[in-house]
């Protein structure tokens, strides 16, 4: 797996009856819809559990059914070691199919009677312990022990499942917004995890002081984007696109980096420019020339690169190379671009059904710079209109994000 930039992968020891390491990984796409980047094998047993595969009937499972997100084989592992603990004479569980190594697919063609999710490595089938205390799925739910069945239950509840799908047979129980019925689960529960939540990380501090953070979403392997929520502090409604992207699940087919606010200077005075009276997106260093002086609303800056934030900017762009750079603005309502990000503009104003217009970029702007620095690259800006986005507004034009490569 390539390394992230930005990024450090870290390992993560678990201490468990297997006695694996796991690795941070990411679910794309959805449960039903997706794939797995960088997924971590179950092992294939351990003191509290036995895997199961469900086709050939037998034991161990094989290891490509056996691939989750780093989160998802932390959780198992705890939760069989923790009701092991608790139910010291109860035979070890038995744990069925998460997902195949890159995730994706797991229908009938790779065994029936196939998985209709299973995609993200957020899924896992985990066996209802039997009565008779062997170490094979119950036949019938009559088969099932059902206090401990229900213990097994309460436990992944209690670690954080997002959703517990069992039988209509099984007389199991829970929260009703957690564990819910589901034919063809009588002989196991199906437990499936959240997502994790979007790790922000610091990108740098504004003159101010205040923080600019950026966050990576997708795949690391397909084309990479870069999206910029504010860079004029009073022009900050891409800021609920961003932070919708970094909510939405992780795209398949995007590397997606975001940067909630690049001038948190001005957004919290409501000023254009920053705490220095510079407009940012006057003092990159292309076709830069001196504009105003402080504190007009277009006041390039003393020179090229004069301001933390745009040097921030600058180097995060040297070093990430995105293919494609939108910048959010408003108050025009359009998509603007020009030179070679014209096709790239008008294809997304098309995806976000907005107008389109060919503008020249403006000197020392930050597309001016992109466009000349990577000629093969796209740097355009979109315009909002004036105001708060709805929230519709917001999942249109973020959908235009997630399309557009």
């Amino acid at each position: 797996m390539a390394a992230r930039p930005l990024a450090l992968f870290l390992v993560l020891a678990t201490a468990s009856s297997a006695g694996a390491a796991v690795a941070r990984s990411h679910p794309l796409g959805l449960p039903w819809a997706g794939a797995l980047e960088g997924g971590v094998q179950l092992p294939a047993a351990g003191e509290h559990f036995f895997t199961w595969d469900p086709v050939l009937r037998r034991a161990p499972d094989r290891g490509w059914r056996r691939y989750g997100t780093d989160r998802l084989v932390r959780l198992v592992l705890g939760v069989v070691d923790a009701y092991a603990a608790a139910h010291p004479t109860a035979p070890r569980v038995g744990i069925g199919d998460l997902s195949r190594p890159h995730g994706g697919d797991f229908g009938v063609r790779y065994g029936w009677p196939g998985h209709v999710s299973h995609q993200s490595g957020l899924d896992v089938d985990v066996y209802y312990p039997r009565r008779d205390g062997r170490e094979r799925p119950p036949d019938s739910p009559v088969q099932i022990a059902r206090p401990l069945a229900q213990a097994l239950v309460n436990r992944f509840v209690r670690a954080g499942a997002l959703r517990i799908f069992v039988g209509p047979n099984t007389g199991l129980s829970g929260p009703r917004r957690l564990v819910q019925i589901l034919p063809k689960h009588d002989n196991h529960m199906h437990v499936r995890i959240a997502a994790p939540p979007p790790l922000w990380r610091l990108l740098g501090r504004s003159e101010d002081a205040r923080p600019i953070r950026i966050v990576e979403r997708g795949d690391p392997h397909a084309t990479r984007l870069l999206v910029v929520g504010c860079i004029h502090g009073n022009e900050c409604a891409g800021r609920a696109v961003v932070r919708l992207l970094a909510r939405m699940p992780e795209p398949i087919h995007a590397d997606l980096w975001l940067v909630d606010d690049l001038n948190p200077d001005g957004f919290a005075a409501g000023t254009r420019q920053n705490a220095r009276g510079v407009d940012l997106n006057r003092n990159f260093p292309s076709q830069w020339r001196p504009i105003g002086r402080r504190g007009d609303p277009q006041y390039s800056g003393p020179r090229p690169l004069s301001e933390r934030e745009t040097r921030i900017a600058w180097k995060l762009i040297l070093r990430l190379r995105p293919a494609i750079t939108i910048w959010f603005h408003q108050p025009e309502g359009i998509v603007r671009a020009w030179g070679g990000s014209i096709a790239l503009g008008r294809r997304y104003a098309r995806l976000a059904q907005v107008p389109f217009r060919r503008l020249r970029w403006p000197s020392g702007s930050a597309s001016n710079w992109q466009n000349h620095r990577f000629r093969h690259a796209g740097s355009f800006v979109v315009e909002f209109p004036a105001g708060s986005l709805s929230p519709a507004a917001a999942e249109r034009y973020a959908r235009a994000v997630i399309a557009l490569p």
